[in-house]
């Protein structure tokens, strides 16, 4: 156990800020998990996402996004309002249950300005406000697909000023009356106190505008408000991006100057990047697995270098263990390590790191799906773990069943897998079927490419724990019906999976066309000059891997622009276009395939014009098509009321839709 803990001795570092100890380095970062009541108020559901965080060793944590109004300041749904009294009630219960474990409670007080929820408003009959009548660029983005004009944004007076400045320090005065002893302002992301820091949004000409001292007024203004609300001794961590990653925002220099500004009204600076309002930096924010880990640990750096002792320093973005924790504290680049999304995918992840467990521990996808979930205002959910979002249905976790029986699961897939964990966890007796010579079935296809580590190391998690979870685990077998009937199941789960789909289309057998997967996988060599058929997630991905290999690649789908890249949460799908785009990939859509020919295809498109495009290689990624054939042959085996089909056998999806029907099935059994 020593070494264990000489592995991880800076992470499990204990430090005190203003009497408050913080027992380790980890802090839990913001989330939006949308777990709220419609009104703003705490719910059993919401603590229960968070309980399991503190549980697992985070030093703090950070409930996210949390409006300090009712009124401008509500930038999705879901959400707590911590502009009235009535929240300290469920406020006081939350910081009960997380404080218990040990872990500080904090909040993340915000504003979305100009990035405020306009729907909700606009059922008030108000407007997004902000320092100046700006909309976001996400909402021109979205407007302009739709062939709309985005919504107005409305400049804030000097009296909204005045009364938004005093519901920050009403909402943080609410917190400490509700038992917490630190909060976090959100200044990063393009909320409104950046709106008013960056010359990017402001264009006032008042003195909350002009000049960088004027700029920075409202941010200044806010803190020593909330500073004489909460006293000296209770902790304000501010977040802030040292980057806004567009032209004429935020840079690092000028991010260290304010600092500078404020280094004697906070006590932690929690250093991100990027813009939320600004659908093609939010990739640098939240890294979905195009992305390098790490991301953004250089800009906490060079921050952390201006300011010294002055004041800690939290960095975050894609710090994905804690072996990447370490290596981040060791070198002295700042003071705590922040982490959100493998809390998600596996909030026990700490305990296992610090017992030597790794292999164990659950990888997060940064596929997104909690995030991207969020953008359309839905419960948190995750591709990996079935219980997040829905810890109150599983309040201790997986229990044993009433009766043992014998499960037979067909197909070694990921739901296969999945389904094989939840029905052992039950306390059944399974046998899981694999016709190939190895667990993980079209994932070792879909792991081929550089980009997809976090998917591969899913993928060797999900075999370890199969492997030696105590099912029986038979390879190269395929299951007949004459082998399934000698096992007497009880239950039969049917994990087939899908086969690749081939259009009907002349000059599919050419020698120059292939599948998608033999391509990833280099069983194939591609030529210089490639067209993919299929926009989807799986074809761009294809695309942009071929592209950064320096060939010339065209992406070509039936589908309108918006259907592209369809699989990938919104944040993932504007980082495949922004990357597609810098690789120089073709993208044309609304156009069907009518002929490949020798040298490329024939085309028409929904105008009924008619192209050609010239290729060496031809790559057919249109989808896949379950095995009903193997699944009408095995399905009358035992009693229909104890068959189930789960995963692409059932239903075209991804490692979400397999993991889900996997654990859903097998958790009723």
């Amino acid at each position: 156990m020593s070494k264990v803990m000489d592995r991880y001795k800076n992470v499990f570092s204990p430090i005190t800020i203003k009497g408050v100890e913080f027992k380790n380095r980890i802090q839990s970062a913001p989330m939006v998990p949308c777990l709220a009541t419609p009104e703003g108020w705490v719910t059993k559901e919401l603590i229960e996402f968070y309980r399991p965080i503190a549980k697992g060793g985070a030093a703090s944590v950070t409930i996210g996004d949390s409006a300090i109004n009712w009124q401008h300041a509500m930038d999705h749904e879901g959400q707590l309002n911590l502009g009235h009294d009535n929240v300290k009630m469920g406020l006081d219960e939350l910081a009960d249950e997380i404080q218990r474990y040990g872990a500080n409670i904090s909040i993340e007080l915000n504003h979305g300005g100009r990035f405020s929820n306009s729907m909700v408003l606009a059922e008030k009959g108000l407007k997004p406000v902000s320092s100046t009548p700006l909309p976001a660029e996400i909402d021109e983005y979205f407007a302009k697909l739709k062939g709309e004009t985005p919504g107005e944004v409305e400049e804030m007076s000097r009296e909204l000023i005045y009364k938004t400045i005093q519901d920050y320090a009403d909402a943080a005065a609410r917190c400490k009356d509700s038992g917490f002893k630190m909060i976090m302002i959100h200044g990063a992301h393009g909320m409104l106190p950046a709106q008013f820091l960056s010359s990017y949004v402001n264009r006032r000409t008042d003195r909350y505008g002009g000049s960088f001292e004027n700029r920075a007024r409202f941010c200044i203004e806010m803190l020593d408000a909330v500073r004489e609300k909460v006293g000296e001794n209770f902790i304000i961590e501010y977040r802030i991006s040292a980057d806004e990653l567009v032209e004429g925002g935020m840079k690092v220099e000028e991010v260290i100057e304010f600092v500078k500004l404020i280094e004697d009204k906070i006590d932690i600076l929690h250093v991100s990047a990027g813009m939320l309002a600004n659908p093609f930096v939010i990739q640098y924010m939240i890294q979905p697995n195009y992305i390098p880990y790490k991301y953004n640990v250089h800009f906490a750096e060079k921050i952390k270098k201006a300011v010294g002792d002055s004041v800690k320093v939290a960095t975050v973005g894609s710090i994905m263990n804690l072996e990447n924790a370490e290596e981040i504290l060791a070198r002295g680049l700042v003071d705590f390590v922040a982490m959100a999304r493998p809390f998600v995918s596996d909030p026990e992840f700490m305990r296992k790191s610090a017992h030597g467990k790794e292999e164990d521990i659950r990888p997060c996808l940064r596929c997104n799906t909690c995030c991207g979930r969020a953008a359309f205002f839905k419960k948190t959910r995750c591709a990996v773990n079935p219980i997040n979002g829905r810890e109150t249905y599983y309040p201790e976790g997986v229990l044993k069943a009433d009766e043992q029986k014998k499960v037979v699961i067909v197909g070694g897939g990921p739901a296969g897998m999945q389904a094989a964990l939840t029905a052992v966890e039950r306390g059944h007796e399974v046998v899981l079927f694999e016709k190939s010579d190895k667990l993980g079935g079209t994932l070792h296809h879909a792991t081929d490419l550089e980009f997809k580590e976090d998917l591969s190391n899913f993928l060797n998690w999900i075999v370890t724990q199969t492997q030696k979870c105590g099912a029986e685990i038979k390879l190269n077998t395929e299951a007949t019906a004459e082998v399934i009937a000698k096992e007497n199941p009880d239950a039969l789960i049917l994990a087939v999976g899908a086969e690749p789909f081939i259009p009907n289309i002349p000059g599919i057998d050419n020698d120059n066309v292939h599948w998608v997967g033999d391509i990833d996988s280099g069983k194939v060599e591609a030529g210089e000059k490639v067209i993919v058929i299929g926009g989807g997630l799986t074809g761009a991905e294809s695309a942009l891997n071929l592209a950064k290999q320096g060939k010339d690649v065209t992406i070509v789908d039936m589908c309108g622009p918006e259907d592209l890249f369809r699989g990938a949460a919104l944040i993932n799908k504007f980082s495949l276009q922004s990357l597609l785009e810098e690789n120089n990939v073709e993208i044309v859509t609304n156009t069907n395939v009518e002929e490949i020919t020798t040298t490329g295809i024939k085309t028409i498109n929904s105008n009924f014009r008619k192209n050609e495009y010239e290729a060496d290689t031809v790559v057919l990624a249109v989808g896949m098509k379950p095995r009903k054939q193997t699944i009408n042959e095995l399905r009358n085996l035992v009693p229909p009321t104890e068959v189930f089909v789960i995963g692409d056998g059932k239903e075209i999806g991804d490692v979400y839709t397999a993991v889900h029907s996997g654990f859903d099935t097998a958790v009723e059994i």
